[in-house]
């Protein structure tokens, strides 16, 4: 399979003036953003002296039963330990918080960039919740932690900036850049959204939105479902390695030389995206809201705290629940059931 890390293996003994920075280093740098760094360090330090205390502090068997996301991470930083093309990397302002809003950040520095990357959704419940919330709150919180971010560290003596993320950690990067002050607005050259929800048509519709696009290269895999929650104007599909849910990983995503393979998005995915829509552009806000605690509920009634464990979740537990949960209407619980199915099967 060539991904990221074949890309690594072939670019990675090369400078960036040599092979200059593409969509395949900002997917990697977006998930570094991913990475266990908690109490690793402080303040700053280099990209190389991070990979070593991470191996230090871990091994591969640490991460067996973590989200799949991790053991990805894991190998992601032994390969970086020795990476020539990174090897100027500083790391500066990681931030993680897991309380009532789940947000992260990292800022890269190289000679000729700086890379800020926000963090994604992992697999618990909550931050897809989170994820839907989106639906019918703007801004929410994560976004505006975005934005404070975003603001503070760029410096003044930053030219060349991107912006970058995956999952909710592309929309995060969306909306900092749609936000950032003027004066750093102008030196961020590329913003990246990696398979992240969109946004309401009211904020599509804005000039922020519309200018911010100038800047925005966004993917999706051919079987996106996150990506195509919401709008978007534009984006590329590429191929990935896995099918359903599990094409969202970064880390499947198909690579060829220094471009994403180029794909075409699945007749599920596009359903699900203009199912979607027409079933929300004909909810309330109040009917929003009740549509993700419902799905809250449910998870809760079922024990599901992980979103990989959709694997073992029975599609007619969803549905004998559904009909005992007395405060949704019947034409909602229509509507779930079939957005349920797409998701699911």
């Amino acid at each position: 399979m060539t991904n990221l890390f074949y890309y690594l293996e072939y670019y990675g003994n090369d400078s960036f003036s040599k092979t200059p920075f593409n969509d395949i280093d900002s997917l990697i740098l977006s998930e570094l953003a991913y990475v266990k760094l908690e109490n690793l360090f402080s303040n700053t330090i280099v990209l190389k002296d991070l990979c070593q205390l991470f191996l230090n502090k871990y091994s591969e068997k640490d991460f067996k039963n973590e989200d799949y996301l991790f053991p990805n991470s894991y190998r992601l930083m032994t390969i970086l330990q020795n990476c020539p093309r990174f090897n100027k990397a500083v790391i500066s302002y990681y931030l993680e918080n897991s309380g009532q809003t789940q947000f992260g950040a990292l800022t890269i520095r190289m000679p000729s960039f700086c890379y800020v990357a926000f963090l994604g959704t992992d697999s618990s419940i909550l931050g897809w919740k989170e994820d839907l919330e989106l639906i019918y709150q703007y801004p929410t919180k994560f976004q505006e932690c975005g934005v404070r971010y975003l603001n503070k560290t760029i410096k003044f003596y930053d030219r060349n900036i991107y912006v970058g993320g995956h999952s909710k950690g592309g929309n995060i990067a969306m909306y900092a850049t749609m936000k950032a002050k003027p004066r750093i607005f102008k030196r961020i050259i590329n913003v990246y959204n990696f398979d992240g929800p969109g946004f309401l048509d009211d904020v599509i519709n804005t000039y922020e939105y519309q200018k911010m696009t100038s800047k925005l290269k966004m993917f999706v895999p051919e079987q996106s479902i996150f990506g195509m929650i919401l709008g978007h104007q534009d984006y590329q599909v590429v191929k990935s390695s896995s099918s359903k849910i599990l094409s969202h990983d970064g880390y499947s995503w198909q690579v060829f030389g220094k471009y994403f393979v180029k794909g075409t998005l699945s007749k599920k995915s596009k359903r699900f995206e203009s199912e979607l829509k027409s079933y929300l552009d004909n909810m309330s806000e109040s009917e929003k809201k009740l549509f993700v605690a419902s799905i809250a509920q449910i998870c809760n009634h079922l024990n599901i705290t992980n979103v990989m464990q959709y694997k073992n979740i029975h599609f007619t537990s969803i549905i004998n629940f559904l009909k005992e949960m007395r405060n949704i209407p019947e034409a909602m619980k229509k509507r779930f059931i079939e957005v349920v199915k797409m998701f699911l099967l």
